[in-house]
């Protein structure tokens, strides 16, 4: 408030020094109320922006989901099988996460080694193709990958899916996907 005192000095003094004769009492009163208002309203863009940590609405991610880039995650916890982690994201209006870069794939390892806990799903398969791996509900090839040195290996001939390992610092494996992991959503900011 003491900023938009000295705002309404500062114009005062713009407005009418050398013009006093001009410069009216309600002249200058309605001259400094227009400018106050359009201060007012800026300041409270400024702290509805400083409010939401810098992001305007348009670019927020709901409770208890992360941000990155362009994009929200949700970590859930419960393992599931491949379809039901499939299914739960959808559900929350969101797919698993496709992985399409190292800085991502970074992210998504740093945040898991914070949570300590399990290996987690992400939404690629080779189901239709045997070796072709592709993204889940896309069928975008994957452009990027961080295999394990011992992946993708088809053990079995029945590992379809791919998680990343906790035992392995994250990286990815395939595995059949009826085992159970976590599942890890994404979906774009809100808008």
């Amino acid at each position: 408030m003491t900023e938009i005192r000295l705002a309404v000095v500062l114009l005062y003094f713009y407005y009418c020094v050398g013009q006093e004769q001009q410069c009216s009492r309600y002249h200058y009163e309605e001259q400094i109320l227009a400018k106050v208002v359009k201060l007012e309203h800026r300041l409270e863009l400024l702290e509805a922006r400083n409010s939401i940590g810098g992001q305007t609405a348009n670019s927020i991610c709901p409770d208890t989901w992360i941000r990155f880039r362009g994009s929200c995650y949700l970590f859930p916890r419960g393992d599931v099988n491949f379809s039901a982690a499939e299914y739960f994201c959808v559900q929350h209006g969101s797919h698993i996460v496709h992985v399409e870069s190292e800085s991502e794939n970074n992210f998504l390892k740093n945040h898991m080694r914070d949570l300590k806990e399990s290996s987690y799903w992400i939404g690629l398969t080779d189901t239709d193709v045997e070796g072709t791996w592709v993204w889940s509900g896309t069928g975008k090839y994957a452009l990027f990958t961080d295999w394990s040195s011992h992946s993708p290996n088809n053990y079995d001939g029945n590992q379809h899916c791919v998680f990343m390992e906790f035992a392995h610092d994250f990286e990815w494996n395939d595995m059949t996907c009826n085992a159970k992991y976590r599942a890890v959503c994404e979906k774009n900011l809100l808008s």
